[in-house]
């Protein structure tokens, strides 16, 4: 599928399946993702280092993860503030990788009923924030290793405002008041069965640079920007991936892969025809291909991995 001038375009169905995260105490996050945001574990690999997370699910329906946390040991790494090291190296490296990565709620009352549990149970210190996007509004909050999570909900696409292709996204203040007064009387019982991975948001040190590599490579749309941000979606979404610059434009490409932060996240394709005309592409762009995947091997038919020009690792899947 090409554009009318040529031009890679991605397949329309594209969308973000799973996230995999590297996390300083996998007991420790399994509690938190368990306890505030109601995931329960699908899997824990042999190994022991590796628990596959997904939403409560409904009946026999069955769940695909839609998060992977991997324990890495390092004793140099502390994760009592972001982004310290023990070493004597005063001078702490700002690094490409994760900013923040977003679960969607299938509905607002969702998402009210998740802001009433929050309040109640989550403690303070990893709260950051809330926020209407007038596509969506959403809470924030990070994990005990400070991975950033945004938790939302979409408004109905017909209410999003479009100037060609072009998505008029804003930042404004939630209004809390009303949305506590969706399903007043629900309780949260954990992530509904229809949630999903909405998208993820990097941290990159050059945005002309990874605008060319997610709009030119992917074939995804540029669907809006913000001043030290873009956003880049297929089918009319309003972004599955989002970069910035906010740590500034001397950020180093991810590098160390030996402590907790993003260690991937995968885009899922309608099959293999579809991941056949990617790889073919990514060739072509002598963009890099690794075929030696890893834990979703048993829940997918086909799958490899590549990485954007910040060495951040991305895994395509198809079913």
């Amino acid at each position: 599928m090409n554009s009318p001038n040529g031009h890679f375009v991605a397949n329309p169905s594209l969308r973000i399946d799973h996230v995999h995260l590297r996390v300083s105490n996998l007991k420790k996050s399994v509690d938190f993702y368990q306890s505030i945001l109601g995931f329960k574990v699908m899997e824990k690999k042999p190994d022991g280092n590796t628990a596959l997370l997904c939403p409560a699910g409904e009946g026999d329906k069955p769940s695909i993860p839609l998060l992977a946390l991997t324990e890495v040991n390092n004793e140099e790494y502390d994760n009592s503030t972001p982004n310290k090291n023990k070493n004597k190296d005063k001078n702490i490296k700002k690094e490409a990788g994760l900013y923040h990565f977003a679960i969607l709620l299938p509905e607002r009352k969702s998402l009210a009923s998740f802001l009433r549990h929050m309040q109640n149970y989550l403690d303070f210190r990893h709260y950051e924030g809330m926020a209407d996007h007038g596509v969506s509004e959403s809470i924030y909050i990070h994990d005990p290793d400070f991975n950033g999570i945004e938790i939302y909900r979409d408004r109905p696409p017909s209410e999003w405002i479009w100037k060609g292709n072009k998505v008029h996204m804003i930042t404004d203040p939630l209004n809390v008041k009303d949305l506590q007064t969706q399903g007043v009387n629900g309780t949260w019982s954990g992530l509904p069965s229809k949630t999903t991975i909405g998208h993820v948001h990097l941290q990159v040190s050059n945005l002309e640079r990874s605008k060319r590599f997610y709009q030119e490579t992917l074939g995804l749309c540029h669907t809006a920007s913000y001043p030290g941000a873009n956003f880049f979606a297929a089918d009319g979404y309003h972004h599955h991936i989002a970069t910035n610059t906010w740590l500034g434009a001397n950020i180093i490409p991810e590098a160390d892969y030996w402590k907790p932060g993003l260690d991937h996240y995968a885009i899922i394709l309608p099959g293999k025809e579809e991941m056949g005309r990617l790889k073919n592409h990514l060739i072509q762009a002598k963009t890099p291909i690794d075929e030696n995947t890893n834990e979703s091997s048993n829940h997918y038919s086909s799958s490899f991995n590549t990485v954007d020009p910040d060495r951040i690792k991305i895994q395509f899947l198809c079913k």
